[in-house]
């Protein structure tokens, strides 16, 4: 695990950024009006491994003792991991359950109610050694009914976690012994272990009363519950039991929901929180002039993009959502909702760096030109116009609405924005509105490419449906040679960059701001906030 102060350093001159400067000054007065007027590196897959740590290394000189304040938007919809939805969901199941293992900020995958795992040759059976004596908050014994329970509650459409489109791959999950669990695939699958990262699959104990998930939480985690004030706080306590003894190292966590990115930034330059996640590109360049802050920044395959419903009209016409390709300016998008520090994404979740992404694919470029030719096109010669739904409730969103409105203007594509509260964005505006801003944390190309885009996704947000995809993400999922499966994963990209379901113009870092004297947070690849390694040098 990735360890120390790191400090961001944000280059003095992006490549570029001269040309863009005008673009900027017009996209960040248009920033302004908006906000005035409003009510990387990609993850791997890591290779299957038969064993694990026992648990991770103490950190040297770690102090115990102490309350950690962490900042959060005010996006929390429940505490029913298998349903977690927001940032805040995530953040808070991470420190109250466990999964079977975790990926880490370092990319490496960590045995954790699952002490170790083997598979057969082709990878469509594995099986896994829990660790004995692990309690859960309520005293009952960690065994695999529990691990059995939890998948097949996810497994069932009538649960409705959108994990289920990930997971769709698994036969059967059985019980050996106690203390063992198989999991049958259906066909070979090198993904599982990321995929049993997910932060939907918590592991939760079988005699739970599922009707009270919502609200109270029965893990095994680091921290127990104490109190939860949905928009206001949430108080967490040091699990005294818990398996991974000495973690966690502080007594308490606290999180104070607060509604607008500057209000959470100046709290953490006066010291009236110790964390806030996710930090705002825009506020970075603040906060490390600031005395007794420090930013902590990752690559990742985490991305924003813009998600239409292809249902309903234009969005249903396949011209239209080609014009809008056309109309965004990706370098602004990277220049205003990134500050430079993203990468220039194609309009699906794979980034330029991972061995899966197609080499040779056509970049989309801003071309307004082409843009208004093809709203002719589709019978909209005088350009058209259009509502953009947007929040503060992820870094960039709002930034990247207002860089899109902008280069839209010379296309004929005329972008009035809503700026929607972050405590409703995610309940009532996203996959309900017809055009929205969105951003997805970091997930190797099946999950990506699952949870958001297969017809029968909870997730799929444009309602895009089709069956050539669909089939070519299941004949991936089960592709155990790299070569074949890339070769799939091209026909993949070349289908969503021609039909534009989605449109993905940047991939995004993932920073966290910390006072000076907080150690062993650090920025996750794929947006998480483990807490557990936390501790105060006081």
């Amino acid at each position: 695990m990735i360890q120390g102060t790191v400090r961001t350093v944000i280059r003095k001159s992006a490549p570029g950024l001269p040309s863009l400067l005008p673009k900027l000054f017009a996209v960040a007065a248009l920033l302004l009006a908006v906000v005035a007027c409003s009510g990387g590196k990609g993850t791997p897959t890591p290779s299957p491994s038969g064993t694990g740590p026992a648990s991770t290394p103490t950190q040297s000189g770690a102090r115990t003792g102490g309350t950690l304040r962490v900042a959060l938007p005010v996006n929390t919809n429940t505490l029913d991991p298998a349903l977690s939805l927001s940032t805040t969901d995530v953040v808070t199941t991470l420190q109250l359950y466990d999964n079977l293992v975790l990926i880490q900020p370092d990319n490496t995958v960590r045995p954790m109610l699952a002490e170790s795992w083997t598979y057969n040759q082709d990878l469509t059976q594995w099986t896994f050694q829990l660790r004995p004596n692990v309690k859960f908050h309520s005293g009952k014994t960690l065994d695999a009914g529990d691990v059995v329970f939890t998948m097949k509650r996810l497994l069932d459409p009538d649960t409705g976690s959108p994990a289920r489109s990930t997971l769709t791959f698994v036969k059967d999950v059985v019980a050996l012994d106690g203390l063992t669990v198989r999991f049958d695939l259906d066909a070979p699958n090198a993904f599982l272990l990321n995929t049993l990262s997910q932060y939907q699959i918590r592991i939760l104990p079988a005699n739970v009363d599922v009707s009270k998930l919502a609200t109270q939480e029965f893990g095994t985690g680091g921290f127990t519950l104490v109190e939860h004030l949905p928009g206001e706080r949430t108080i967490m306590k040091r699990n005294p039991g818990y398996w991974d003894s000495p973690q966690p190292y502080v007594d308490e966590l606290v999180y104070y929901y607060m509604p607008e990115p500057e209000t959470r930034v100046e709290a953490l330059k006066t010291g009236s929180v110790d964390v806030v996640f996710p930090l705002e590109a825009t506020s970075v360049k603040s906060l490390e002039s600031s005395r007794g802050a420090v930013v902590k920044k990752v690559s990742s395959a985490s991305y924003l993009n813009f998600a239409m419903d292809v249902r309903v009209a234009p969005f249903d016409n396949k011209l239209v959502r080609q014009a809008i390709q056309a109309a965004i300016d990706r370098e602004a998008v990277i220049l205003t909702a990134t500050l430079g520090l993203g990468t220039i994404g194609n309009d699906h979740p794979i980034p330029p760096n991972d061995p899966a992404y197609w080499k040779d694919q056509p970049v989309a470029t801003y071309d307004p030109q082409k843009a208004r030719e093809l709203l002719a096109q589709a019978g909209y010669p005088k350009g058209i116009d259009l509502t953009l739904h947007t929040s503060t409730v992820a870094p960039g969103m709002v930034e990247m609405a207002v860089a899109f409105k902008e280069s839209a203007a010379a296309a004929g594509i005329r972008v009035s924005i809503i700026r929607d509260p972050e405590d409703a964005f995610w309940s009532k505006v996203w996959m309900v509105e017809p055009f929205t801003t969105v951003t997805w944390n970091g997930r190797d190309p099946d999950q990506a490419l699952s949870i958001t885009t297969l017809s029968d996704a909870a997730w799929n947000e444009s309602y895009y449906k089709n069956p050539e995809f669909d089939a070519l993400v299941l004949k991936a999922r089960g592709q155990s040679e790299d070569t074949a499966r890339n070769e799939t994963y091209a026909e993949i990209q070349k289908i969503l960059i021609e039909d534009a379901p989605r449109l993905i113009p940047a991939f995004r870092p993932i920073i966290v701001g910390v006072r000076a004297n907080v150690r062993g947070v650090e920025a996750h690849p794929n947006n998480w906030l483990i807490l557990t390694t936390a501790w105060l040098d006081t």
